[in-house]
């Protein structure tokens, strides 16, 4: 049974507990980290929730508070079941919907709602998208990320395809694209979920598990592929581009289980790349950035691994997974209790740390949360 709200904060209300795990899985040490999260005042927590999306204010996350309810919560009539969200560099929210369920009873999209939308919450929750894209080419839409020149790029993960809408095509307003401005596939691919573009624009994606094409299934994903910036293809301002691409990098698992069926990718402030494991062992895992340079098995410079907050494991089927600005991460679990654990920046360290703060229970209306992002916190 899915209790009350749970927090968990040591008896001063500035030290948790962090144990350390040496290889094999033994104890090795306790210690304590008064690197409590702070998180940043400025920034919401945005999470993708079965039929709606839910933003929690940052004084939610800091340890010591006690209010669970989504502080906002779009409930738009044209939402489905939406899988991630990201922002634009103009504060509008972009929600990732495949429609309302696998066998397309309802129309996969992307929505857009803008900042004023999401200013107007409070006394509008349910407000129609400002902008709405139907392509024929989504087949079932999970991740984006926004390059540095406004192009959205977006993971379909039925489609076996990376999909680029160009800045040009986003910024007309009432326009749906028919079609997008460029349709990657690669023979690496296999269910991309995970997407993230690092700061030399190179592309990252995580192969997140069985997809079956002419009536053959592949195994579940167990890999994260790098297209490097050189060989990703110029957004066309119109037409589309079809590309096959062959990766320049292929990181694989290990024996520890470091890449089973991964899910989201997010780069630190450093340059490393974090990606949870949605599979046993259920971990969130950390590759620093010199790890990625070639194709390989890394092993992880950080594991994070569940631990049980009353009765609740702390990473169970994690897959939304983000930083605010202050270098603090939340992961959001999509199996049984659907938690939210939030972790200071000083608790990022192998081991199992308890979450600095750890939202769970009914008031909570947590039912399917899936992508996260840290954007404007709307008060």
């Amino acid at each position: 049974m899915i209790g009350l709200t749970k927090r968990i904060v040591s008896d001063d209300g500035a030290k948790v507990l962090a144990c350390a795990l040496v290889a094999g899985g033994l104890l090795a040490a306790c210690k304590h980290n008064n690197s409590t999260a702070t998180a940043d005042a400025t920034q919401g927590l945005w999470i993708a929730n079965g039929t709606n999306v839910l933003e929690y204010l940052p004084g939610q996350l800091t340890a010591g508070s006690s209010a669970a309810v989504p502080h906002l919560t779009i409930r738009s009539a044209a939402l489905g079941t939406p899988q991630g969200v990201t922002f634009d560099k103009s504060g509008n929210l972009w929600v990732m919907d495949p429609g309302g369920n696998v066998n397309g009873a309802t129309t996969p999209a992307l929505f857009e709602f803008s900042a004023a939308q999401l200013t107007a919450l409070a006394t509008n929750n349910a407000p129609d998208p400002a902008v709405t894209i139907t392509s024929t080419s989504l087949t079932f839409p999970q991740q984006s990320v926004f390059d540095a020149n406004g192009n959205q790029w977006v993971s379909d993960h039925d489609g076996n395809t990376v999909l680029v809408f160009s800045a040009a095509q986003l910024a007309v307003q009432g326009v749906n694209p028919t079609v997008p401005a460029v349709a990657i596939t690669s023979g690496a691919f296999n269910g991309p979920l995970g997407i993230a573009l690092d700061s030399a624009g190179d592309l990252w994606i995580s192969n997140n598990g069985s997809v079956t094409a002419n009536g053959v299934t592949s195994a579940a994903g167990t890999t994260i592929v790098e297209f490097t910036a050189a060989h990703l293809p110029a957004i066309p301002s119109s037409g589309m581009l079809t590309p096959e691409l062959t990766p320049d990098v292929i990181l694989t698992d290990n024996a520890g289980g470091s890449i089973q069926s991964p899910w989201a990718l997010v780069f630190d402030m450093n340059g490393n790349l974090w990606s949870n494991n949605t599979a046993a062992p259920n971990t969130v895992v950390e590759f620093s950035k010199a790890s990625l340079a070639m194709t390989g098995v890394p092993t992880p410079a950080v594991t994070l691994s569940p631990t049980m907050v009353n009765g609740n494991p702390s990473l169970d089927a994690p897959n939304g997974l983000c930083f605010d600005s202050a270098g603090d991460l939340a992961t959001a679990n999509s199996a049984d209790a659907f938690g939210i654990a939030f972790y200071g920046k000083g608790q990022l360290m192998t081991g199992m740390p308890v979450p600095s703060t750890f939202i769970i229970g009914a008031a909570t209306t947590l039912n399917a949360p899936a992508g996260c992002n840290f954007g404007t916190a709307v008060n």
